[in-house]
């Protein structure tokens, strides 16, 4: 009885094993896919429009290769919502046309200068509103 329950304790270790390695497989699978993704952001914040072929070459990849990371990266960035709507959670969105990739800044850029000048319109109503009181 005792060899039964110990062959049941070391098939449910092995068990535990091969449970951690599929998971550590998958972890350094997906980080491996993040650091491409993480080239690639960075080489598409830099232009505005940049050919497969030159992307590719800047990564050090063949053009089909690149094709699928940026495929990765739109599967990666991109979720469905609710009503089946699409949204990106990237900053930088591209799209691919006659081998070109057309970037698209996703988030848009903040607008200091509106706030600045909101600022000053409200600074220059204060001043306005004290230089109104009379001091005796």
């Amino acid at each position: 009885m005792k060899n039964k329950t110990e062959q049941e304790i070391v098939l449910l270790r092995q068990h535990d094993q091969d449970a951690y390695r599929l998971q550590l497989k998958l972890f350094l699978y997906e980080v491996k896919q993040q650091q491409l993704l993480s080239g690639v952001r960075t080489f598409l914040k830099v232009y505005s429009t940049i050919s497969i072929a030159k992307l590719a070459n800047y990564m050090e990849a063949d053009e089909p290769t690149l094709r699928t990371i940026l495929m990765v990266s739109k599967h990666k960035t991109h979720a469905i919502y609710f009503e089946g709507k699409i949204l990106s959670n990237a900053d930088v969105d591209f799209y691919i046309h006659d081998d070109m990739i057309h970037v698209i800044e996703s988030k848009p850029s903040k607008l200091y200068g509106n706030y600045f000048l909101w600022q000053i319109v409200k600074l220059e109503g204060m001043i306005n509103d004290m230089d109104r009181i009379k001091l005796d």
